[in-house]
């Protein structure tokens, strides 16, 4: 089964539907690596990758960060409102695993040097 059908399967299964959240992406050593801090929460969301590229995600993300400068795409937070369908159902404490639908940017600051919102994952 290819990983597509088991995100397809999966999805089906949280019975979640598709939401528009604001927050903030970055990348994050450790799986997955993009990650969402919804602010104004200790949410985190794990968004779900084919392989460790940038072509799965959306233009707008892909325009800022592009792969060619790594140091520069790393040191690079995006704020803006991200649409994402749940791959798992949602858990106190734990990551959610997400598919990022379509991203619209509205600012773009240093990453944190810990790379890590305030407090766990609530």
């Amino acid at each position: 089964m290819t990983l597509g059908a088991l995100a397809a399967l999966a999805l089906a299964a949280t019975a979640e539907p598709c939401r528009t959240v604001h927050g903030r992406m970055e990348l994050w050593n450790g799986a997955p690596s993009v990650r969402i801090w919804v602010v104004g929460t200790k949410r985190v969301l794990g968004v779900a990758q084919q392989e460790a590229s940038f072509k799965d995600l959306p233009l707008a993300v892909r325009q800022i960060w592009t792969g060619a400068d790594a140091d520069k795409d790393w040191a690079t937070a995006i704020y803006g409102d991200f649409q994402v369908c749940p791959l798992a159902a949602e858990r106190a404490g734990h990551m959610q695993a997400v598919r990022l639908i379509d991203a619209t940017p509205s600012v773009l600051a240093p990453a944190p040097p810990s790379l890590c919102p305030p407090g766990p994952a609530a």
